[in-house]
């Protein structure tokens, strides 16, 4: 008799839906939340008659709800019918829109903050590169990062969508309500009717060649100094991400009254938008071949971008190079360290270890924006000299994980 079939060579519809799943994902919920954001804040504290950092708090409570629920989503998405929570994650969004469009009031941003980081959790950080894991033992790297641009694809489109709607005299309230709908139609269809927690839940294979063994249990992974070292580099490289919302406002301190760099910054930050998509498509894809090498050149395009940012001062087109190069580290955060984690720890229990590293990714992106503006008001020489010497502490967390790789794999058991 012959053995079982494991694996499949050909993709069928169903990877191929667990895919556009995964961009529908990306490109609505997450990029609603994450990528539009920032263009309601010219708006909104002034109708409710608050302060910008009061009204912008919200972004925090956002971060901290996703950085504490991290684990318990994690549990649920290995424990429980991956349908459930996502379409739960979809509607606690779409929701949370709805409300502060028909409520108005500041307290309700906390709310729907709060609401928000609980659905995107699942919706951004954990839900596809588990899919990709479970449906896809080759290229799940490319899958991740195609996915994940999505990100930034959805928040360039978002953006003009915002400004059309603003320029056709609509207001912000009238706008929430259709980032509630659009929130919904681009993500239950697919949550609901498109995606399954295994391949063997819906009749099919994992697509190619599968890893000699799926990792041991999370328990002991979690006690181990590569757990802790790959969990430390997550978290920096998403502070290191968030230095890059000082961009505009540093080309802003060096204007010369004519407003010349004011209009530079903008575009810098439109920039970066559009390389860290196509970025994040590149490093999978790269990570799939090499994940070391991919690694390096991450660090490499940070520490790169930083300079050419800082020093490039005289010219526009190298200050836009700048923002164009640092967009490749920016994708590690949501590409490179997933992979990393699988690579080092397997897929047995990576719901539950991927969620740890998430929680500290997301308490960190919840005090990165005070913390470098705290260096910016010190001196934009001290801030990208923090960021290159963390870039350095990356570099070496990296170097330690990979030269710890081939010994965890040795023990990773069936």
């Amino acid at each position: 008799m012959g053995e079982t079939a494991t694996y499949t060579d050909k993709m069928s519809v169903r990877h191929i839906l667990i895919i556009i799943s995964g961009i529908m994902i990306t490109f609505g919920c997450s990029a609603l939340v994450f990528s539009t954001w920032s263009a309601f804040q010219a708006y909104v504290p002034d109708l409710l008659g608050v302060p910008t950092t009061q009204w912008a708090l919200y972004i925090t409570v956002l971060y901290l709800a996703e950085a504490f629920s991290a684990p318990f989503i994690g549990n649920l998405l290995a424990k429980t019918d991956i349908r459930i929570v996502l379409s739960a994650s979809a509607l606690l969004v779409g929701v949370g829109f709805i409300l502060i469009s028909l409520i108005k009031s500041m307290w309700i941003f906390y709310v729907a903050g709060l609401m928000m980081g609980l659905g995107e959790v699942g919706l951004l950080w954990l839900a596809v590169p588990t899919l990709c894991n479970k449906w896809f033992n080759q290229k799940s790297g490319t899958i991740i990062g195609a996915c994940m641009a999505f990100t930034g694809i959805g928040g360039a489109i978002w953006l003009q969508v915002f400004n059309a709607l603003i320029a056709s005299g609509m207001d912000v309230w009238t706008i929430y309500m259709i980032w509630g709908i659009a929130a919904l139609v681009t993500s239950l269809p697919f949550t609901l009717l498109c995606i399954r927690s295994t391949p063997e839940e819906a009749g099919c294979l994992p697509y190619g060649k599968p890893q000699t063994a799926s990792g041991k249990p999370a328990g002991i992974d979690m006690k181990s100094v590569a757990f802790y070292a790959v969990f430390l580099l997550a978290g920096i490289i998403n502070l290191l991400t968030i230095v890059a919302q000082q961009f505009p406002k540093y080309t802003k301190s060096l204007d010369d009254g004519t407003g010349t760099f004011i209009a530079v910054g903008v575009t810098m930050a439109t920039v970066m938008m559009a390389s860290q998509a196509i970025c994040k498509l590149a490093l999978g894809v790269c990570a799939d071949k090499n994940s070391k090498l991919s690694f390096f050149a991450a660090c490499a395009c940070g520490i790169l971008g930083v300079l050419l940012v800082w020093f490039g001062t005289g010219s526009a087109m190298i200050l836009y190079a700048g923002s164009a190069v640092y967009g490749f580290f920016f994708a590690s955060c949501v590409v490179l360290v997933p992979i990393l984690v699988r690579q080092l720890f397997g897929q047995r229990e990576y719901p539950q270890i991927y969620s740890r590293v998430s929680m500290f990714v997301n308490i960190v992106g919840a005090v990165g924006a005070p913390f470098w503006a705290f260096f910016g008001d010190m001196s934009y020489s001290i801030l990208f000299t923090v960021a290159i010497v963390l870039m350095v502490v990356v570099l070496l967390l990296g170097i330690f994980c990979f030269g710890k790789m081939k010994g965890l794999q040795a023990d990773w058991t069936e």
